[in-house]
C-alpha cells in the first residue's frame, strides 16, 4: 500500500453539511477513480506537462458532490498537499485546500464536528451555523493548514 493509503483509509469516507457532501475514497478504490482525470475510460493517458494539464503526480482521492469537483493529492510532495479544481471548465487550475493529507483529515474532522445535526439541507436550515461557529471552524482548519486557500472551506460553510 502506498504511504498515503493508510491516511486515506483512516479518514471518514463521507462528511456532509447541508447541501454538500465530501466523499473520500478508500485506498483500494483509487484506480478506477482516476478515469476522466489522468486516464480516459479506454485507458489512454490524459496527463500533460503544460499549464492547465492534469499532472502525473496528481491522484484523485475524492470529490465534493455539489459540483462534482475532484479532491486530489500531489504525490510528488512528501506530505501530500491536497487540492481541488473546477471540473469541466477547461484547463485544470489547482486550488490548495490543505497543506498536507494530515491537515486535510483535521479539516474534515472539524467540518464533521460542526455538521452534527446539520447533515441535510432541512437540518441546516433549522439549525444554521452562526458567524462565530463559521469563524471558529475556519480558524481550526487554518491552524493545521496555514498555507491553504480557505475559500473552499468558506464556501462549504456558507
Amino acid at each position: 500500500m502506498p504511504p498515503y493509503g493508510q491516511f486515506l483509509d483512516a479518514i471518514a469516507p463521507k462528511v456532509s453539511l447541508g447541501y454538500t457532501t465530501i466523499r473520500i475514497f478508500r485506498a483500494s478504490e483509487l484506480g478506477p477513480q482516476q478515469v476522466g482525470y489522468s486516464i480516459t475510460p479506454t485507458g489512454q493517458s490524459l496527463i500533460g506537462e503544460n499549464d492547465g494539464d492534469w499532472l502525473k503526480s496528481w491522484l484523485v482521492i475524492g470529490y465534493e458532490d455539489c459540483c462534482g469537483d475532484p479532491i486530489f493529492i500531489d504525490t510528488s510532495q512528501e506530505e501530500f498537499p491536497v487540492y481541488t479544481a473546477i471540473h469541466g471548465e477547461g484547463p485544470w487550475e489547482a486550488n490548495r485546500i490543505a497543506d498536507t493529507l494530515v491537515g486535510f483529515a483535521h479539516a474534515l474532522s472539524t467540518i464533521a464536528n460542526v455538521a452534527k445535526g446539520r447533515e441535510y439541507p432541512v437540518a441546516l436550515e433549522n439549525n444554521p451555523l452562526n458567524q462565530h461557529e463559521k469563524e471558529a471552524t475556519l480558524a481550526a482548519i487554518q491552524q493545521h493548514n496555514p498555507s491553504a486557500d480557505l475559500s473552499f472551506w468558506q464556501n462549504l460553510l456558507s
